[in-house]
This record gives structure tokens, sequence and C-alpha cells, in this order.
């Protein structure tokens, strides 16, 4: 069975491991810390960043984004990767957009408030926190509002690697504790709801949260 080196709350490794979720390929999760020097961690990952994954064929690598492309290359089940030309390159362009702009800014606060906290023994930084809820957070949501249509998901009539990379942003704001405001962004804050109401997903966020309770114990 492959193997996915990393921790469930971290926020590349979720999005690993809610690709495999969604199209049903088993795993075994080798709970790894960034910078380990396990040495078969090391070997898929040279720079220490997880997720890093093993394959059944022994085949070592690193990257969400590179995971769930193999994924979808062994496996045509549940696709989340469109067909449609434009609609592809739509999903891997809010992928890119959601794991370069989005993530670090949702990511921050959820350092600042949790990841920081419980693994590291890093302080919350207050300053830092206002300033993430009072001008990143609101940079990234207007533009992924203005993307947003009516739709159940972001692009086409499927979930994609789209739904994928900025639904796994959205699981940090719920363990941050950051509510959005429905009259402001009131299509993310239903796309929220509808995201974090997926069984893979409700599965994905009791998993991290008992992560986290253990870690802080």
């Amino acid at each position: 069975m492959s193997i996915l080196y990393g921790v469930s709350p971290s926020p590349f490794v979720r999005k690993a491991m809610l690709a495999h979720a969604h199209k049903n390929i088993p795993f075994d999760l080798k709970m790894t810390l960034p910078s380990s020097d396990d040495e078969e961690f090391r070997q898929a990952s040279p720079t220490g960043k997880i997720p890093g994954y093993k394959a059944d064929d022994g085949a070592a690598f690193a990257d969400s984004s590179v995971i769930v492309a193999y994924l979808e290359r062994i496996s045509n089940d549940n696709a989340l990767y469109p067909e449609k030309a434009s609609d592809y390159a739509e999903a891997l362009w809010l992928e890119e957009w959601s794991d370069s702009e989005l993530m670090p800014t949702t990511n921050a606060l959820y350092f600042q408030k949790v990841l920081g906290p419980v693994f590291f023994k890093h302080e919350t930084d207050q300053k830092r926190v206002d300033e993430i809820l009072t001008d990143l957070i609101p940079k990234v949501f207007d533009l992924l509002e203005s993307r947003l249509t009516e739709k159940s998901w972001l692009v086409g009539d499927d979930f994609s690697i789209a739904d994928l990379a900025i639904g796994s942003c959205l699981i940090s704001l719920l363990h941050a504790d950051y509510k959005i405001e429905q009259s402001h962004w009131p299509k993310i804050y239903n796309y929220n709801e509808q995201f974090l109401a997926l069984p893979i997903v409700q599965e994905q966020i009791a998993n991290e949260k008992n992560v986290i309770a253990h870690s802080v114990a």
C-alpha cells in the first residue's frame, strides 16, 4: 500500500488525504513532521517538506499537487480534473491560485491560532492576527467571491481539483474559529457550508481534531 508522509492537520497533507478519500484509493499515513530526518521520507521529499509519498511500485516523490496528479493517472474513478480543455485549465489555475495565494493567507491565521501554539510552542502574535483578518483574508476572499457562481462547484458541474484545493484552505479557517461573514461573502459562505458537509470532509476534520487534541494533551 502507498505511504503518505506527513501529519493530517497540515493543509497540504490534508489536500492529499482528501484526494485519496474522494477517489477511494487506500493509503497508509506515516506521521512525519516537516524536516524530519527519516530516511524513507527524505527519499520522497529531499527538501523535507510534507507531504511526501511512496507509491506501491516504490516510486517516491513529494508535493500535494504532484500526488493528486499521480492519483488521477492511476485511477479514473471520481475524476478530479475536468475533461473539457477550458474547464481543465480553469481548475488548474484555481488550484495554483489556491496554493500560492489563498493557502498562505488561511495558513497564516491557522498557524497563529492553532499550528504554532500546538506543535511549535509559538505564542500567538495578535498584531499579526489583526493584519490577517483586516487585510489579507478580505483580499483573497473578494477574488474568490467573484469566481463563485450559483453552481454547486467551482468548475463545471462536478467536484474537481479546484474544490479540493480551495476547500482544504477553508478547513484551516474552521480550526482557527474564523467565521465567514455571510452578508459580506454570501457565495463563499454557502460554498463553505456545502464543502464542510461532505462525508469525506467530515471524516478528515474529525481526524485532524483528534490529532490536535492529543498534541495539546
